[in-house]
């Protein structure tokens, strides 16, 4: 046993030097400082906060102002300043995806800086845009990510394993060399959860056990699958320090089932692809600290008046980081409320109470195996001539995938652009007659919310 545990440390040791000289060899050793720096950011007085914020933000509305068409047009700088940049944010209009999708170029930097690339995302509303992402927004959302992992007690190059979907089985795209250094350097393992059945369930439990990994990283709704298997059939799972829920609405009995599984605190984080990691819970509380250095969040009803703390309205996420499409008052369609009081962590960031909105389903095989709604959305990211989709599922052998044409758009050319994509969603559900049909709008749900997947076998 203690030759085992001296081989540990030194495997432990020898990665945490392997990971140094990555960041080193890469360029990115100020990406550690700057999770340092954030760390102590959530612990500053408020009045620091505020000061950093307003600062930030009157950096991203000049550079707005100054360089970028659709807000060029939009509104003037005359009045603005570090001081007047929060009155002067809550002025300005909400930013819809909608008005993306219309606007497109007008809404990208004329002056943009350094490395940028295109993101797609679909979320919980089945309305996929694509966004332009600079590389300082990329360095911030990984810092951030790598900040919550340390609240989770996680240290980088330790054991991490992640529930997640993986490129390679979702959507057919092959892992690139560098991904897969990175995920050896950092110790990473992935177990694909497109897909749940028992063997999967299994192959899960046998894979965390042999790793023995100090965080699990998971969606929420797929690792609450699992705890559930764990807790009806009594198997034994080796714990992590904490586990990182995410990608889905965290209830309170799911977390109270994923505790009960791994007997270890479940951390709730929130975040999307247009705008990064955003909040997440600590270990004293199911309250969500905001990422406040690099996102301004507002919480609004829906006449775009702010909501008293407690209640709930929409939230409006200002991308503090991003220059090259700055997303100013983004409507992210989800729904959350201000959190009351201090944190007994000490962090003296805002805090969500809740945050509502993104309930993803499973979609069935024929012999009733689970698969995951994430792939189902990746499948679609980069068909520009939809505007909006929805799967719809009325029995186990039956998906409706009904899509709105994009303006400029007809039924021929949708079609065309849709054949390999539906190769790939029937590849995911075997047994199973994938239906396409060209609607002209999707009725949203009594909640107002577009949900991308509607299973109405499971839901029965």
């Amino acid at each position: 046993m203690i030759e085992r545990n001296i081989i540990r440390k030194l495997g432990q040791w020898s990665r945490g030097k392997c990971f140094a000289g990555y960041y080193w060899l890469t360029g990115r050793r100020s990406l550690l400082s700057l999770v340092e720096y954030l760390d102590r950011f959530h612990f500053a007085p408020r009045s620091e906060i505020d000061a950093q914020v307003h600062r930030n933000l009157f950096n991203l509305l000049s550079h707005a102002i100054a360089h970028v068409p659709y807000y060029r047009g939009l509104i003037n700088g005359e009045n603005l300043s570090e001081a007047t940049a929060d009155s002067y944010l809550k002025r300005m209009p909400i930013l819809t995806k909608d008005i993306i999708r219309r606007e497109g170029k007008q809404l990208i930097s004329e002056r943009p800086q350094g490395k940028v690339r295109w993101n797609a995302s679909g979320g919980s509303t089945g309305e996929p845009i694509r966004l332009l992402q600079d590389r300082n927004m990329m360095y911030h959302s990984r810092a951030t990510e790598l900040l919550f992992m340390r609240w989770a007690g996680h240290r980088m190059g330790e054991p991490h394993v992640l529930i997640w979907g993986v490129p390679v089985a979702s959507s057919g795209e092959r892992i690139s060399l560098h991904d897969r250094i990175y995920s050896r350097i950092h110790n990473e393992t992935y177990l694909n959860c497109h897909e749940i059945d028992d063997k999967v369930v299994q192959k899960w439990i046998d894979g965390i056990n042999t790793r023995r990994p100090t965080l699990i990283e998971a969606y929420a709704d797929a690792i609450y699958e699992l705890s559930r298997c764990i807790n009806s059939n009594g198997l034994d799972v080796v714990g992590p320090r904490a586990i990182i829920a995410s990608a889905a609405v965290l209830t309170p009995s799911m977390r109270e089932t994923i505790k009960k599984a791994f007997s270890c605190p479940v951390l709730n984080r929130y975040g999307s692809r247009e705008v990064g990691a955003v909040a997440c819970s600590c270990s004293s509380n199911n309250e969500l600290h905001v990422e406040e250095y690099t996102c301004y969040i507002e919480i609004v009803d829906d006449e775009g008046i702010p909501c008293e703390v407690g209640v709930e309205g929409n939230i409006l996420v200002t991308l503090l980081t991003n220059n090259v499409m700055p997303l100013i008052r983004y409507r992210i369609e989800d729904r959350g409320a201000w959190a009351t009081g201090p944190c007994s962590c000490g962090r003296t960031t805002r805090r969500l109470a809740s945050v509502n909105g993104r309930q993803f389903d499973f979609l069935l095989t024929a012999d009733g195996r689970k698969i995951h709604a994430g792939p189902f959305c990746t499948a679609l990211y980069s068909v520009s001539s939809i505007r909006r989709y929805q799967y719809r599922q009325t029995d186990k052998t039956h998906i409706t995938l009904a899509v709105v044409p994009a303006a400029g758009y007809d039924k021929e050319a949708i079609i065309k652009d849709m054949r390999l994509p539906l190769q790939r969603v029937g590849m995911l559900v075997p047994g199973v007659t994938v239906e396409l049909t060209i609607v002209d709008d999707i009725i949203p749900s009594k909640s107002g919310k577009y949900r991308f997947v509607l299973n109405e076998v499971i839901n029965r």
